[in-house]
């Protein structure tokens, strides 16, 4: 039974994007049925015959993405507070949806001199419920990545792979590329978050993931080398796994006895190492 509610969550990113649409087309039809372009003013717009229909469709569709979401979030995993703000967001637009077609229909003259506040406060639950969304799958600071002044904090890509820093410029950035969206501190899947250095070695619900001078002996990198048809292979649905130069660095990083800093030109890599970090730096 647990595996055929695992079934019926992964649908909730396929139903998801109908209640938005719905309820942003019964929005925009609630704004321009009360223009005076679209109906006399002593006659009711031909518009509003259509609006109950179109709410009662947001609100089922909205109520039925929300049930799949909570047996989606029901999969081992999904913890920490980004799941538990995206799942009661969710739930909030879902009831607020249901309100606003029963209060069209059970109290039409309320509803008509009110209806602002319902329409901002959807407007408002479906860009936050969305945001919140968009966090679970790609990471805090997906939204802001590119924003203006953002670039600005970021550590600037080495240009010599002799000065690069080992764990920041080569295994956080590569952890940062392929994990982060699924292992931060807002959503640690098995508990594990990857969003710096101690939180990788602190590892999961599971224990450590790194153990410094085993690569064989460490989780992590046994899930990122598994076949990719495999159940634990990470990252989850083959999404941007790591190159087979990046695998290598992730090796030998691991050998060397997994340091927090020194250069490149300090730990002194192989020959054929070197190569594959200026392959993994894009150098």
């Amino acid at each position: 039974m647990q595996q055929f509610i695992y079934f019926l969550g992964r649908f909730h990113v396929l139903v998801l994007h109908l209640p938005v649409g719905v309820l942003m087309l019964a929005i925009g039809l609630e704004i321009l049925a009360r223009r005076p372009r679209f109906f006399a003013v002593e006659v009711r717009s031909p518009l509003e015959a259509a609006l109950p229909l179109i709410w009662g469709v947001g609100a089922l569709t909205a109520v039925a993405t929300v049930a799949a979401g909570y047996m989606h979030a029901s999969e081992p995993g999904f913890t920490g507070p980004a799941v538990n703000h995206h799942r009661w967001a969710g739930t909030a637009l879902a009831f607020t949806a249901v309100l606003i077609w029963a209060w069209r229909g059970d109290a039409p003259r309320s509803f008509a001199k009110l209806w602002p506040v319902g329409m901002a406060a959807v407007l408002v639950l479906l860009f936050l419920t969305g945001h919140l969304g968009g966090v679970l799958t790609h990471g805090p600071n997906y939204l802001t990545q590119f924003a203006p002044g953002a670039q600005s904090a970021v550590r600037p890509k080495p240009t010599d792979v002799a000065q690069a820093d080992i764990y920041l410029d080569v295994i956080g950035p590569l952890f940062a590329d392929k994990c982060v969206s699924c292992h931060n501190e807002q959503k640690r899947r098995g508990g594990l978050s990857l969003v710096d250095y101690a939180s990788v070695r602190k590892g999961g619900e599971s224990g450590p993931v790194i153990e410094p001078g085993n690569p064989a002996g460490s989780e992590l990198f046994r899930r990122v080398t598994l076949p990719p048809t495999h159940e634990e292979y990470m990252p989850e649905n083959h999404k941007n796994p790591p190159t087979p130069a990046e695998l290598d660095v992730l090796r030998w990083w691991i050998e060397i006895g997994a340091p927090e800093k020194g250069t490149v030109a300090d730990l002194k890599p192989p020959a054929a190492i070197r190569s594959r970090l200026q392959d993994a730096l894009g150098l």
